[in-house]
């Protein structure tokens, strides 16, 4: 179907996802309201602990993400100008976790395995395939393929058209370019996610892991950078676009230094592993620190390409303040 503006009415699919986008917050909302019952399982789970810091950090991350993929989806059933955007920072962030998660997974599938069927004895081999398995499948799905299909939706013109037949008056998303806007909104949420992250942090810093107050401190700050840069480049302030090159850089150089210096056993400790399970992990010996290394390098890569092909936004700074 065509309308007016010899676009294809895409107001079929934004309500369809639009629907999917807010059962898909509401699941959020409730995987973060579960956190509560988590101590629940610690006197049936062999080794399982866990603390109120955990807790809280669970609950507000997942509740927070919830809110806001609901009010994305209410945005695309409503067809508003600016839930392209929108969802298409939903779909770029949640790809780029779901790889990241994915590298990890197959990376420290054998680790994985182990953690798993640690309460199992002796379990045959068909065991641990299924294992395998279980870890993969939704690493897979619902972190390649669910984002993969929101792009897919959200990226045509006819969508923004769409949208723009039904709202015709421009609206806060029509300030900077959509490139810019996704861009400087995934900053602004990952800034407004480290503050429950800061209440357990692990953060690698230069050679080392930050935890407790300084850990905290340190994530509440990088956090506030994050939320400063996403606000400037939605101004198309030249500084913001600097101080995101800027910052990629410095974060690829702590995060490859401290997978470099930092033993695994480490990690497992700060992130308050039990001990047993420290043992059995370690058992397997040191794993390659080189996929988790030329992952962090490749992203810093397409960041600073990303920069590149969108600084012509920013060269008019002058002029526009003159306007």
């Amino acid at each position: 179907m065509t309308s007016e503006g010899a676009h294809r009415d895409r107001g079929v699919r934004l309500r369809l996802f639009g629907v999917l986008t807010i059962l898909a917050g509401v699941g959020s909302v409730l995987a973060g309201l579960s956190h509560m019952a988590l101590p629940l399982l610690a006197d049936s789970i062999p080794d399982f602990s866990i603390t109120a810091s955990q807790i809280a950090t669970g609950v507000i991350t997942f509740v927070t993400i919830g809110v806001v993929l609901i009010a994305c989806g209410t945005g695309s059933m409503r067809e508003r100008r600016w839930v392209r955007p929108a969802m298409l920072t939903v779909g770029w962030s949640w790809l780029f976790v779901g790889f990241a998660t994915l590298g990890f997974v197959v990376t420290n599938l054998d680790d994985l395995t182990i953690l798993a069927g640690s309460g199992l004895a002796d379990q045959p081999p068909e065991i641990e395939t299924l294992i395998r398995w279980i870890l993969l499948i939704p690493s897979l799905g619902f972190g390649i393929a669910t984002p993969l299909l929101i792009l897919w939706a959200y990226a045509g013109e006819d969508v923004l058209e769409t949208c723009r037949a039904k709202h015709p008056d421009p609206d806060w998303s029509d300030r900077c370019p959509s490139t810019v806007l996704v861009l400087a909104l995934a900053l602004g949420f990952a800034g407004l996610l480290s503050f429950p992250l800061a209440l357990r942090p692990v953060l690698p810093w230069f050679g080392d892991l930050l935890t407790g107050l300084a850990g905290s401190a340190a994530t509440l700050v990088t956090g506030g950078l994050f939320v400063w840069i996403g606000w400037a480049l939605f101004r198309l302030k030249q500084s913001g676009w600097w101080a995101a090159g800027a910052s990629a850089i410095v974060v690829a150089v702590s995060t490859v230094w401290t997978l470099l210096e930092t033993p695994r056993a480490t990690w497992y400790r700060a992130l308050d592993y039990p001990e047993r399970q420290i043992d059995l992990l370690l058992a397997s010996g040191e794993p390659a620190k080189w996929p988790g290394i030329v992952a962090t390098i490749a992203f810093t890569i397409v960041t600073l390409l990303y920069l590149a092909s969108i600084h012509r936004h920013f060269r008019n700074e002058s002029k526009r303040g003159q306007v």
